[in-house]
């Protein structure tokens, strides 16, 4: 550290101390984002005071967060569109919540039994139900009713599908099959689906197995004294063909609906 009137930072202190490249400092220069303390117009040399660091940190955490430097730029100095940026930073925090969330669903181990709160959103599905003679025939029957909704060109990309057990037991296959579709869509098949809160259990193994997801739930609630508002909920977040044919990383969000 170098005295230029006053303790001061040389670019190359700054780059080692911060990990930050010579050229990333001068384009944060030219972008008007950062004024180095002293700029030597003779020789170029430029010091940065303490400021500047905290000020290059600063940038730097709001290009982690995924801001581009045209919006950095804009959150420091465009003062009258204050909402949209808030905006923008919070849906960022959205996109982030939600890839913690799925960081957190894919660390489910196999035989992991702990119950989770969740909320399940609200939605609309097109509907058909079945009594499956086992878990394969409820695969075709899930995916018959796939293409059927397919075929309505009013299938939504925002939500998972999901199966429900009908009558809240571990053993029934007696399912509705539901797959997410546009608001729009108006057939016999809809049924909307209110934001509710729920326990679950991020089940991690085979669909044969999901029957003992349903117990451990089912023995949580009893043994709570927590009342249900619905039947149990498999919702597939990972499986084929993501998977392929590796059935022991299927992860199966196992829900119930509770007051």
């Amino acid at each position: 550290m170098k005295k230029h009137g006053k303790e001061l930072f040389q670019i190359g202190e700054v780059t080692k101390i911060l990990g930050v490249t010579r050229k990333t400092l001068l384009v944060y220069e030219n972008m008007g984002l950062l004024t180095p303390a002293v700029k030597d117009e003779e020789s170029g040399y430029r010091y940065y005071s303490a400021d500047n660091m905290t000020q290059i940190r600063s940038i730097r955490s709001l290009q982690a967060l995924g801001l581009s430097l045209k919006e950095v730029a804009e959150y420091y100095y465009d003062t009258e569109n204050i909402d949209a940026h808030l905006a923008r930073l919070i849906e960022l925090r959205a996109a982030l919540d939600k890839n913690i969330h799925l960081m957190q669903i894919r660390a489910a181990k196999q035989g992991d039994m702990t119950v989770h709160k969740t909320v399940l959103p609200r939605q609309v599905c097109f509907c058909r139900q079945y009594q499956c003679a086992d878990v394969a025939d409820a695969a075709i029957k899930l995916r018959d009713t796939y293409i059927a909704a397919a075929r309505t060109n009013k299938m939504s990309m925002a939500s998972r599908m999901f199966t429900m057990r009908m009558p809240q037991n571990a053993d029934s296959l007696d399912l509705m099959c539901c797959i997410p579709v546009e608001d729009s869509f108006d057939g016999p098949e809809r049924i909307d689906f209110s934001e509710t809160k729920a326990l679950c259990i991020y089940y991690r193994g085979s669909y044969e197995g999901i029957g003992e997801a349903i117990s451990a739930l089912t023995e949580y609630v009893k043994a709570n004294s927590i009342e249900t508002t619905g039947p149990f909920r498999s919702i597939y977040l990972e499986g084929p063909p993501s998977r392929g044919e590796n059935s022991a990383d299927y992860i199966t969000q196992v829900a119930v609906p509770v007051k």
